[in-house]
């Protein structure tokens, strides 16, 4: 019996007497060159090891993304968001305002933009570390103990663990900027250890009267929106949301019209833009405006005229403004901030992470973003709605949004597809692109909605051309499912959704790897404790599991993952390791990998068959480091897969035995047979056949 389909994928059939496959932590791969029936058609070949690259604090990895142009990585473990450079080497780079769930990360070019579902941050790409030193801190004085790189200096960011954020260094102790103690702006205790700073992204001498910012002097850098300023008396918290010199600081009602009423949407019409200057009628005098309400300063290339002419939501008619611009472009000048206040000239300093405040864009918060045409697109928990900042901008205009409307349910997540927005619901999806509209930039596509939502945010990953994601709809759900185009293309076996059916599946999360010419896509179930994986090149699913000290399988390590200086990355689900996916390391980071592969039922008509002798084709010679010879481990069951018989060992060759076979011989008698073999040293274990020696008997 040359060939009994002894080598496969993964498929545990409802019951387990239809079929009992099994292939953990090994793929399937398919040679084209063979024909069917030939040795080797389908092999299985190792799923890659995880060596690890660095350790993050302890805590879940909750996401990952290498930054356009491929010089930085960004990783948030627990609360922090870290930078690493091409030496792998981890900088703390920002806090948020949660430590536990998977985190979106994207970025633009010039800023990344991470959302954990009450709050959406940034940063502005920057060289992340100024210097890294161990210290502590006690009240406002930091004291530095030694240093590993860089120099400190006034003006810096302070990072690590525990320290606040905004923490600035204000002047010099008796470092200069080694070791010594320094001064830091809020007060604080933190125990020694290794801490780093970062250059601010300016520092400036400035005042604030209600929401504009006058710089007068700039002692270094450049001003951007999105950055937060920290100072003597500034509100925690407060942004610069808009470059003076495009945005209208003030208005004058130069004619106030007929016909207006209070709450009337007022927009300014003219002018070169991104985004218009718009406010609400706050008083009339029998429909003439007397009072507005500032809802968007805008953003100009090229200014409106004077007097500036409106457009209204309402019936009104005749209402022009005079408008005020600033005259801030990065430097010197004026600038809108988020908060409003009053703070007298001091020394300012602008930070690259910011929090986004609660007044930026029309609603706080996002579960997922996505890049598209240089707009960040992000959803709104638990509604239909989604917004977007400008382009080129992290900050959201305040009537930039809209609602996945076609249907009544709530948007669960959403993806950016050839430059086209797919919004995927609790049972339905639609789709949406950039058609340059104002306030909101996007329409939807009219017929690209389906009968398919999703039913696990973070369960959508980029895989091919397109993308996949554990669907659900009005008839159930736990379908694995590929979009072609704009029609959602089952992938999952029923073998794959047996194992989720009636399961919570809601909290998988998903990644994809590209590795020796394979495309995976990497499904992990937290609470079902199992990861699925997906070869696009063979259409073949297979179980990639981590195997602990009692030889219990759990999902696979890896949480989010991320292609950072040409290696595959993926950060652990629990202890703040960063690891490659190595295809030369046959260990999970020294773990051992517990590699499983169970055969199909072997039935002749439930004739009794004698099984003289198997023969598994692992590529031999490969042998341990110790220069002992690798096990197999086989065992098989007579009753459907039932119960099992003992483990048969037999080895698999030193290194440099060429020729070596493991056989196993004398087998016993069976109705129903099926064999299993395992392999747990860490070798290059790979199978290209098998070979059978039986004999039906006669009744």
């Amino acid at each position: 019996m040359p060939d009994f389909g002894f080598v496969g994928p993964s498929y545990e059939a409802p019951s387990i007497y239809q079929d009992a496959q099994e292939c953990i932590n090994f793929r399937p791969e398919i040679d084209p060159l063979k024909q069917p029936g030939q040795n080797g058609v389908i092999a299985l070949y190792p799923t890659p090891g995880l060596t690890i690259k660095c350790i993050f604090n302890t805590g879940e990895v909750r996401g990952l993304r290498t930054v356009s142009g491929g010089e930085y990585m960004v990783a948030v473990c627990g609360q922090y968001v870290y930078v690493l450079n091409s030496s792998f080497t981890p900088t703390i780079i920002g806090t948020i305002n949660s430590s536990t769930g998977i985190v979106g990360i994207t970025d633009n070019g010039l800023n990344v933009y991470i959302v954990d579902g009450s709050y959406r941050y940034t940063w502005r790409i920057s060289n992340p570390s100024a210097a890294q030193f161990i210290g502590s801190t006690a009240t406002t004085v930091l004291t530095v103990t030694s240093i590993n790189s860089g120099t400190l200096a006034v003006g810096q960011q302070l990072f690590g663990i525990g320290v606040s954020p905004q923490t600035v260094i204000t002047a010099l102790g008796t470092g200069t900027g080694g070791v010594g103690t320094y001064t830091i702006n809020l007060s604080q205790t933190v125990t020694s250890q290794t801490l780093n700073t970062a250059a601010t992204a300016a520092i400036v001498t400035g005042s604030i009267s209600g929401t504009v910012l006058t710089v007068t002097a700039v002692t270094s850098g450049t001003l951007f929106p999105g950055q937060t300023i920290q100072g003597t008396g500034v509100t925690a918290g407060t942004i610069i949301t808009a470059l003076g010199g495009s945005a209208a600081l003030s208005f004058a009602i130069t004619a106030g019209g007929t016909g207006y009423a209070i709450g009337d949407t007022i927009t300014v019409t003219g002018g070169v833009y991104s985004q218009q200057a718009t406010y609400t009628v706050a008083t009339v005098s029998s429909g003439v405006v007397t009072g507005l309400t500032t809802v968007s300063n805008g953003v100009y290339t090229i200014v409106p005229g004077t007097p500036s002419q409106t457009t209204t939501s309402g019936n009104g008619t005749g209402l022009t403004l005079t408008l005020t611009f600033g005259t801030g472009t990065g430097g010197t000048g004026s600038y809108v901030v988020s908060t409003s206040q009053t703070v007298s000239s001091t020394t300012l300093y602008a930070l690259n992470f910011s929090v986004m405040p609660s007044n930026d864009g029309p609603f706080t918060g996002a579960n997922v973003v996505d890049v598209v045409d240089n707009y960040f697109v992000y959803n709104r928990p638990n509604t239909q709605q989604f917004g977007s900042t400008s382009p080129l901008s992290p900050i959201s205009p305040s009537l930039s949004f809209s609602s996945k409307d076609g249907s009544p349910d709530d948007l669960i997540s959403l993806i950016v597809d050839h430059r086209e927005l797919y919004l995927l619901g609790e049972v339905s999806s639609e789709v949406w692109i950039d058609s340059g509209l104002f306030p909101f930039a996007f329409q939807r596509i009219p017929g690209t909605s389906t009968q398919h939502g999703i039913a696990a945010t973070f369960s959508i990953a980029r895989v091919g051309n397109s993308f996949a994601y554990v669907s659900r709809n009005i008839r159930g759900q736990a379908q694995i499912m590929m979009m072609n185009g704009y029609v959602p293309t089952r992938i999952s076996t029923h073998a794959v959704e047996q194992t989720l059916t009636d399961q919570y599946v809601t909290d998988a999360r998903a990644w994809t790897y590209q590795l020796e010419g394979h495309e995976v896509y990497v499904v992990s179930f937290p609470t079902l404790d199992l990861t699925w994986a997906y070869d696009i090149s063979t259409g073949m699913w297979h179980k990639w599991l981590w195997v602990d000290t009692n030889n219990v399988y759990h999902r696979h390590r890896g949480n989010c993952h991320a292609s950072f200086q040409g290696i595959n990355l993926v950060g652990d689900w629990e202890n703040g390791n960063l690891y490659q996916l190595d295809a030369l390391n046959y260990t999970d980071n020294g773990t051992e990998i517990r590699r499983l592969r169970r055969a199909p039922h072997l039935i002749s008509d439930y004739q009794r068959q004698y099984f003289h002798e198997l023969q598994i084709h692992f590529q031999p010679g490969v042998g341990l480091p110790n220069g002992s010879a690798p096990q197999a481990m086989l065992r098989w069951s007579d009753d459907g897969g039932s119960t099992w018989s003992n483990e048969h060992w037999s080895s698999i060759g030193v290194q440099g035995a060429y020729k070596n076979r493991a056989i196993w011989r004398r087998l016993g008698q069976a109705r129903d047979r099926i064999f299993e073999v395992v392999v747990t040293d860490p070798i290059k274990a790979v199978i290209t056949a098998a070979n059978l020696k039986a004999d039906a008997g006669v009744n």
